[in-house]
């Protein structure tokens, strides 16, 4: 059985943090401001030593050596998670028990209480048997540059071993033909606008990365690149700004990700609180998920931490985090001006930004705050804007917040996921419950879990219950009125497969990686055809075949005909009661009529707005 060693703890810099980092306090940066010849004499002294014993003696804070019976009166890392208090609020949690987070696991970036907590969650990640936790030392010390938590010390971007990195044309892509590209790119349903435009890498390997981001794509499960990385990423590597619309579920994240996390490598941490990435999203979930797939690609990288900005969580631990070094920001808009004007964070060194699901970040509710955001960022910036759908006006808005823009589109512009099966079905609202739970007793269509998407939240609780009490089958309900912790308890149940159907509402619906849904219900047909393509996009992840099974009724009338016109040319059987629909006809008719007189819904720009007044003018005469 491995026994911790005793550690000295009160310390941010001056010893090697390969067991776990303190975290740092006020008062220790004041004495290392006052005293600037102390880590360098720390450094000296931690070098000359030459066996455990000696490693763990370095000059305290008066310049004196203290010896190993010294450093056994200080602190010792606690060794188990019961040794360790409750957190007050407003302190780091640890991410396994709940317990003060009073460390910070040297190879995740996460806090934890104790060693016994570091070792389930090394266990956890995949990093090993987890028991190197309880060694002072271990075979992969020598092997990594250890990262110190002080950001005085901050040693920047790739690590000493591996040579700066700066994207370059693996001779095979530039041994391509220009038939061969355009061939590839037409099979796969890629589609460029722009100058310039890269041409698209076959494998991650063309990408030539650090040998430790290489790995980390590896572990992470992502062997080759899905059509939108294969495009987005060679652009994003060199320095374009991009627009991207591709299909749920098509690795849009990964495609962003990878930009900014080499050009967070390219350059330092300026100092405490200013990144040099910013990642906007509209929900907490979105950006709990980016986060997660962030880190998985950073472990092992030297100074790479990352702060979740997001409303719904208690501010001052999200307040506690910009104190070290972060290089990346995933953010909420709301939550990220409210710490903005606290001045708790400056934006003033930012070099990338990513909006992910535009569309959504570019309405009304947003707009604003985007805006206002962007406006504390430096204007050289590159930027990234990344969606399944993006509309004709909210193009020509996202358009303004680039340059010189690379514009990507895979397969067929805000089209239903190509992989999903849709079937639609005329039930009334009545016989919609009893649809239901016959689909979920056909051994044919019923495949758990099953996400099952209705209207309200009223409604997700009840149905929740009538599932549960008729099937007998393991039900949970999700929506904006459950805590974020019992929404992070559920989705992640889903992804284990602890749950046989999930309840939901639209909260769900906007990028989250459910790879293992395979069956979708829309129990209530969405209010727009972009939410319905979102929502049916969850059926058919990375790839994976899956069926959306969507009731429809008169309720729905006002869709009728954008239902036709982009479910009908997927091959999908539409029913007769729609097709028949007295308000599909008349909905036709209006539409023929447009097309002949001319659409009145012209969108207005700088350019056209002259044009339009004086076409009213002319009508009024």
């Amino acid at each position: 059985m491995f026994l911790p060693r005793a550690l000295k703890v009160k310390r941010p810099a001056q010893e090697p943090s390969h067991i776990l980092n303190k975290k740092s306090k006020t008062d220790q940066e004041d004495d290392d401001k006052s005293s600037p010849q102390a880590p360098a004499q720390r450094e000296e002294a931690c070098e000359e030593t030459k066996t455990q014993d000696e490693s763990v003696a370095c000059l305290s804070e008066d310049g004196s050596k203290s010896s190993s019976d010294d450093v056994e009166e200080e602190e010792p890392v606690k060794s188990f998670k019961k040794s360790q208090r409750w957190p007050e609020p407003g302190e780091p949690v640890c991410v396994m028990c709940g317990r003060y987070g009073e460390y910070i696991c040297d190879a995740t970036d996460n806090d934890v209480c104790s060693l016994e907590c570091k070792a389930n969650h090394l266990l956890k990640m995949g990093k090993g048997t987890g028991a190197d936790a309880f060694n002072f030392k271990d075979e992969t010390t020598d092997k990594r540059t250890l990262q110190p938590q002080h950001p005085a010390v901050n040693t920047g971007g790739i690590g000493v071993n591996e040579p700066c990195y700066s994207y370059r044309e693996d001779p095979f892509i530039s041994g391509l033909t220009a038939e061969q590209v355009e061939r590839i790119k037409q099979e796969l349903g890629i589609k460029t606008e722009g100058k310039g435009v890269r041409r698209p890498i076959i494998e991650f390997q063309h990408c030539g990365f650090p040998s430790t981001l290489s790995g980390n794509l590896k572990k992470a499960g992502y062997e080759a690149p899905t059509p939108v990385q294969m495009q987005m990423v060679p652009n994003g590597l060199t320095g374009r700004d991009v627009i991207a619309s591709a299909d749920t579920g098509s690795g849009k994240t990964i495609a962003f990700l990878l930009p900014v996390v080499v050009r967070a490598l390219e350059k330092p941490a300026h100092c405490v609180s200013s990144p040099v990435a910013l990642i906007l999203t509209p929900t907490r979930e979105l950006a709990i998920q980016i986060e997660r797939q962030a880190k998985e690609l950073v472990i092992g990288l030297p100074n790479m931490r990352t702060a979740l900005l997001v409303g719904g969580m208690p501010l001052p631990p999200q307040l506690h985090r910009l104190k070290s070094s972060i290089k990346i920001v995933i953010a909420t808009p709301g939550r990220l001006i409210e710490i903005l004007k606290q001045k708790e964070l400056q934006l003033n060194k930012v070099n990338i930004v990513v909006v992910d699901e535009v569309d959504t970040m570019l309405k009304m509710g947003f707009q604003q705050q985007v805006l206002e955001v962007l406006e504390q960022v430096p204007e050289d910036h590159q930027t990234l804007l990344a969606s399944a759908t993006i509309p004709a006006g909210t193009e020509e808005l996202a358009a303004r917040l680039v340059r010189d823009p690379v514009r990507i589109a895979i397969g067929e512009k805000n089209q239903p996921c190509a992989n999903v099966r849709q079937i639609l079905l005329w039930v009334e609202e009545p016989s919609k419950k009893k649809k239901l739970f016959e689909i979920l007793n056909d051994s044919k269509l019923y495949q758990p879990p099953v996400v099952v998407f209705v209207d309200c939240k009223l409604g997700a609780d009840l149905l929740c219950e009538a599932v549960a009490k008729v099937t007998g089958l393991n039900a949970v309900a999700i929506h904006s009125d459950k805590s974020q912790m019992e929404r992070n308890r559920i989705l992640k149940g889903l992804l284990d497969g602890r749950f046989e159907v999930v309840v939901s509402t639209g909260v769900l619906g906007r990028g989250l990686d459910l790879v293992n849904v395979r069956l979708v219900v829309n129990f209530d047909m969405p209010n727009t055809m972009d939410e319905y393509v979102h929502q049916v996009g969850r059926a058919g992840r990375l790839g994976h075949r899956g069926t959306a099974i969507t009731f429809l009724n008169n309720n729905n009338k006002r869709l009728f005909l954008e239902v036709v016109n982009r479910v009908q040319p997927t091959g999908s059987i539409l029913p007769p009661q729609l097709l028949n629909s007295p308000h599909l006809y008349e909905q036709q008719r209006r539409e023929r009529q447009k097309n002949k007189t001319g659409s009145d819904d012209t969108l207005v720009t700088k350019n056209n707005l002259l044009d339009i007044i004086r076409k009213h003018d002319r009508r009024k005469k």
